[in-house]
């Protein structure tokens, strides 16, 4: 008997670098410095994903909150102001 045989399901396993991240709501929000419900309204405005992990626990992925906030700065450039 052989490993594979064993584990069958290891073989369809991706590394930890190609498994998207997901970040919890509360920390997403903190992240791009907004309360949570100001979050969930961005989150229906712009199209942030929101994974649900358990009956009461939700999650976006980490790459769209990264995404989300490289857009405001590249929008607002170094001078904080908006970009005509």
């Amino acid at each position: 008997m052989n490993y594979q045989s064993i584990h069958p399901m290891e073989s369809e396993m991706r590394s930890p670098a190609a498994v998207a991240a997901l970040e919890k709501i509360p920390a997403a929000a903190r992240r791009m410095g907004v309360s949570v419900s100001t979050f969930y309204r961005i989150a229906k405005r712009d199209g942030l994903r929101i994974i649900k992990i358990t009956e009461r626990a939700s999650a976006v992925p980490e790459a769209d909150v990264t995404n989300w906030i490289n857009e405001r700065i590249s929008r607002h450039g170094a001078s904080g102001k908006a970009a005509a």
